[in-house]
């Protein structure tokens, strides 16, 4: 497989992903309503490809059923450990991220760094993910890739509010989160060229990218849409959902090998 097509799509995400901050920089209205909705869409695309694309892949590919659920158990505890380390900051509630009183540790500068060092991981792994699929297969690593931008646009855009609200300068929010989404073109990298130098290893790793997509599909995401009282806004939250599904689905019917 050509390295570059798959790298310049890690690039797209990457570049895609900090420009829902930069929105909120300069149209937050806009921004509040675009991660309102996306999350919504990203559970979908999530959910997709874990159950239409990764594990019926990585299922056929190992012929080991029982040990393909095992790294996607140790996927779901991967993202449940870092959550409560490095990760524990990521918000996905609209209101918890545009309101306007903070808490006292978002407000201080140690954090905001870490919240940087957490969100470089989190996009490193992301690269790493893609670059197992793409080696396992053009389309999987292709529906791989839409789901982590549609759920990278509304983490960035809650990060970027968050550091905000840190105190960090409009300037140094922007070149921090760019530099963490670098991350992910280096993640990329390193799993293109090393992956295959170890026997089942991007299997291996999809599998735990099951896990860890259904966690937070499950748990960072899907909690967030029960906030929704009114019938008509709840029944746009399901159609997005479905729609991210179909989304990944169009992917594996009409995308050719």
């Amino acid at each position: 497989m050509s390295f570059w097509q798959p790298f310049l799509i890690v690039a797209v995400i990457s570049i895609l992903g900090i420009s829902g901050g930069i929105l909120l920089i300069y149209r937050e209205n806009w921004a509040r309503l675009i991660s309102k909705n996306l999350i919504n869409f990203s559970i979908g695309a999530l959910l997709g490809v874990v159950f239409l694309d990764l594990l019926p892949e990585v299922i056929e590919r190992s012929q080991d059923v029982e040990n393909i659920l095992v790294y996607s158990l140790a996927g779901v505890l991967l993202f449940y450990f870092l959550e409560k380390t490095l990760l524990w900051y990521h918000h996905h509630s609209t209101e918890q991220v545009f309101h306007e009183k903070h808490t006292e540790e978002e407000k201080a500068h140690p954090v905001a760094y870490l919240i940087t060092i957490g969100d470089g991981l989190h996009n490193f792994i992301d690269g790493l993910v893609i670059a197992a699929a793409f080696l396992i297969d053009f389309k999987l690593g292709l529906a791989t890739s839409i789901a982590v931008l549609f759920h990278e646009l509304p983490q960035e855009i809650g990060e970027f509010a968050i550091l905000l609200h840190s105190g960090l300068n409009k300037t140094k929010v922007i070149v921090s989160s760019f530099l963490a989404q670098m991350t992910a073109l280096v993640g990329f990298v390193l799993g293109f060229y090393y992956l295959s130098l170890f026997k089942n290893l991007d299997v291996i790793l999809a599998a735990v990218a099951a896990g860890s997509f259904l966690y937070i599909a499950t748990t960072d995401l899907l909690p967030e849409t029960h906030r929704e009282k009114q019938l008509g806004k709840i029944l746009v939250q399901v159609v997005l959902l479905i729609s991210g599904i179909l989304a990944i689905w169009l992917v594996g019917a009409f995308i050719p090998e």
